[in-house]
């Protein structure tokens, strides 16, 4: 017999509101898996632990990915970001001392781990515990969402975990430093941007000037600089082409700081220039202390996601 465990932590600032639930299950392909929950707590987050009960069914490494990437996108609904990277690691005990563990006592014996992986139902989890304010998110609606995306057929898109993935990071940095915070929200936001090529004319006009520079007897790196800088111009700006992504997925009239989404993103883009370039932490416009980065990048991350994967 196997069971499911799935691990993965959270900010200590936020956890997961488990009075008078009655119990978490996940179902897929008509069967029902229920799972305990146990909580560990350190001064920098929070570590849940889903055991399921035991299942004799096959689940394939294709399952556990969607596992994975709707866990990833159920954090989109209760609205806190979580960290499942298989790399993260609450422990390090040597897999030689694990051996000689199990073969003196005969005990299946596993280093602890955060993920989501299927073990014989009698393996025993061997970690150290893990390496404000606070406040709490419905299991329920937890539930509701990793249900949800487990059983939806959408796309697999790289580009929308990747950036999911940094928007739930952004979220260790929101209380404790908000312009690293907003540097994350403007990167996982990035990630999802398409920059296509400008027009045949264009091209053909920056190729001349690429042919001109290589004529000029100036220094290699110097020769190498500026053609770099002439070629990133083949393709529509981050700035331009994020105003498209944005225009084409939110609605126009909702507002962030008082701007319109594509107008919001513009004046954000300008704050991050400002801010990477100059070490500026506002504008006239925006300031990163009291900028509503974190409800825009979800709703363009929900709307990629619900318009293009879906």
């Amino acid at each position: 017999m196997n069971i499911l465990r799935i691990k993965f932590i959270i900010p200590n600032h936020y956890s997961f509101d488990l009075d008078n639930f009655k119990g978490f299950s996940i179902t897929f392909n008509k069967i029902i898996l229920r799972f305990e929950i146990t909580m560990s707590e350190s001064p920098s987050y929070r570590s849940y632990v889903f055991k399921s009960n035991e299942f004799d069914f096959p689940i394939d490494d294709e399952l556990i990915q969607k596992i994975i990437n709707s866990l990833y996108l159920t954090s989109l609904d209760f609205g806190n970001g979580l960290l499942i990277n298989p790399n993260l690691k609450s422990s390090w005990i040597a897999k030689s001392f694990l051996a000689d563990l199990k073969s003196q006592h005969g005990v299946n014996i596993e280093d602890d781990f955060i993920g989501v992986k299927v073990l014989p139902s009698d393996t025993k989890i061997m970690g150290a515990g893990p390496v404000t304010l606070h406040g709490k998110s419905s299991i329920k609606i937890f539930e509701e969402g990793l249900n949800k995306y487990i059983n939806l057929n959408f796309t697999n898109s790289e580009k929308i975990i990747r950036a999911i993935e940094i928007y739930n990071s952004s979220t260790y940095l929101n209380i404790v430093n908000k312009s690293a915070g907003f540097i994350l929200h403007m990167t996982a936001i990035e990630a999802l941007i398409d920059q296509p090529k400008v027009s045949k004319r264009l091209q053909n006009s920056i190729n001349s000037y690429l042919n001109r520079v290589n004529q000029l007897k100036i220094g290699k790196e110097e020769k190498s600089s500026i053609n770099g800088s002439l070629n990133l111009l083949k393709k529509m700006s981050i700035k331009r082409s994020g105003k498209y992504l944005v225009e084409s997925l939110l609605d126009t009239d909702k507002k962030y700081n008082g701007f319109s989404p594509s107008e919001f993103f513009s004046k954000a883009y300008d704050l991050r220039s400002n801010f990477v370039h100059f070490g500026i932490t506002k504008t006239k416009d925006l300031d990163i202390k009291t900028i509503q980065m974190q409800s825009f990048t979800s709703d363009l991350l929900k709307a990629y996601f619900n318009k293009i994967c879906c």
